[in-house]
């Protein structure tokens, strides 16, 4: 039977409650955090706004910064009761979709606003935005609002209505999670669904049936694997009155959703609108095989997930494949194979919790925007991850695309903040490659019984310790 309730990653190490420190007491009730400059959405919006309602806030944006507000800001951000983080559209806003995504996995409070982008043509620091970056940046927005609807938790798109819904939640309150439609918001209902746990549980039921070279199944197979994931068997009389009952044909992994969907628009479920989305995940002719690497079937459990920079980077066929091959060890590798499209989130999301270690490579060659923000919601989650973060260099070249100054300098502020998340929430952090895969491979609890095995075939006894993932609660 279909559980409503949201799957627990593999990779989670410890749950641990998150009390917030002990501040001071001038303790604000809004954090605002978000961009920076060149923005004024503080002094225009909000700071006006909350002094109306009588609400008081903390606003990180200074004219003369210095070291010591760190902890002043680390102070209000942890006692606060509602975060509010505008990502605009006038800076890269690297390090705030980061601080989102982290913030939003712990659990707490957080408000949303993202601003769309209003052309074609985008400027940061007076340098105009290629196309290219453009769609890594758009990636990134894209999984940050995956992310965060996968938590209930609205996307606004409007500053004056997330400040009317934040007045709302700290005066009634009431969870972000339960703004509705009459406050303004788009209410996420069943943001935790996986719509790629589904298809993955699809295609088990598919490949179980499936004994034939070709892929295809006949409708009696299809009937079976229905009832294998369903619980009850397909109505025969409706696959003949549809024209589908023929002992003769054969039918694809992609027909088999269609099928099911089609059948299932009769239903108003949970299942329905899930498979109507499966329906469409896939690309035609594009099976779920042929778009990422795992060197084991869907329904497994995997041990790594390689995850990071993708792109013109080849650390996983070079370095991290081999390395976890010797130790005959399993991992999924998220780099698809076609062009990336927004529909394959799910898939990447539901093949990402089912492995027990995460490791995020960010290399200085890549702007990795998406696996920055992705590994900093997994280290808020209090999952097994392994960094390895290598700074952005100046006139680095990215796709033919020369990088400048200001746009490392824009990047290495998120990779900084990561690295200083990391520190703070012990999870083992690494420049050389290398070192983060055998950290990622020893952190597996029988690792130490494993002997690798030789080009040869034959076992080589090799011994390492067994050092786990320094977590933010070593005690199991």
């Amino acid at each position: 039977s279909f559980r409503l309730t949201a799957p627990v990653p593999k990779s989670l190490y410890k749950e641990k409650s998150r009390d917030t420190m002990e501040c001071s007491k001038w303790k604000r009730k809004v954090f605002l955090g978000g961009s920076c400059n060149p923005t004024t959405w503080r002094q225009e919006a909000a700071i006006p706004f909350y002094k109306k309602k009588g609400i008081t806030f903390y606003n990180p944006q200074v004219q003369t910064w210095r070291p010591e507000l760190m902890e002043l800001e680390a102070q209000a951000k942890e006692s606060a009761e509602l975060l509010l983080f505008v990502i605009d559209n006038r800076t890269r806003a690297v390090s705030s979709m980061i601080e989102t995504a982290y913030l939003t996995a712990r659990g707490r409070q957080v408000i949303t606003v993202m601003d769309d982008y209003n052309s074609t043509e985008v400027y940061f620091h007076q340098e105009k935005v290629t196309s290219k970056e453009l769609d890594d940046i758009m990636r990134g927005r894209q999984i940050l609002v995956d992310l965060i609807e996968r938590n209930a938790l609205p996307v606004f798109k409007d500053i004056n209505t997330a400040l009317k819904c934040s007045a709302h939640v700290l005066q009634k309150n009431v969870p972000v999670s339960e703004l509705g439609k009459e406050q303004g918001a788009v209410p996420t209902k069943y943001g935790f669904l996986k719509v790629g746990e589904i298809l993955l549980q699809l295609r088990e039921a598919f490949n179980s049936m499936n004994t034939s070279s070709d892929g295809r199944l006949t409708l009696s197979d299809i009937c079976l694997a229905h009832r294998s994931c369903m619980g009850y068997t397909l109505d025969v009389n409706w696959l003949r009155k549809c024209g589908h009952w023929d002992d003769n044909d054969t039918y694809s992994f992609e027909e088999f959703c269609c099928i099911l969907a089609e059948y299932h628009s009769q239903k108003k479920s949970v299942w329905k609108r899930l498979l109507d989305i499966a329906r469409n995940v896939l690309p035609s002719g594009v099976s779920h095989n042929s778009m990422f690497d795992c060197n084991k079937e869907y329904d497994s459990t995997f041990d790594i997930y390689l995850g990071g920079s993708c792109g013109d980077s080849e650390w996983r066929d070079n370095i991290a494949i081999p390395m976890i091959r010797k130790y005959g060890l399993s991992y999924t590798n998220p780099n698809v194979r076609t062009e990336w499209k927004y529909k394959f989130i799910p898939m990447q999301v539901a093949n990402r919790e089912k492995c027990r270690v995460l490791l995020y490579v960010i290399t200085g060659k890549t702007r990795s925007l998406s696996s920055m923000i992705e590994a900093g919601y997994y280290i808020g989650k209090g999952c097994k991850v392994v960094l390895c973060v290598q700074k952005m260099v100046p006139d680095t070249y990215i796709g033919g695309e020369k990088i400048t100054k200001a746009a490392a300098d824009d990047y290495n502020r998120g990779r900084s903040y990561l690295i200083d998340l990391a520190s703070r929430e012990g999870v083992q952090l690494f420049e050389d490659i290398s070192e983060a895969v055998e950290c990622a491979i020893d952190s597996l609890p029988e690792r130490c019984s494993i002997t690798p095995v030789s080009r040869a075939g034959t076992p080589q006894k090799i011994s390492r310790p067994n050092t786990p993932v320094k977590m933010r609660n070593p005690t199991l």
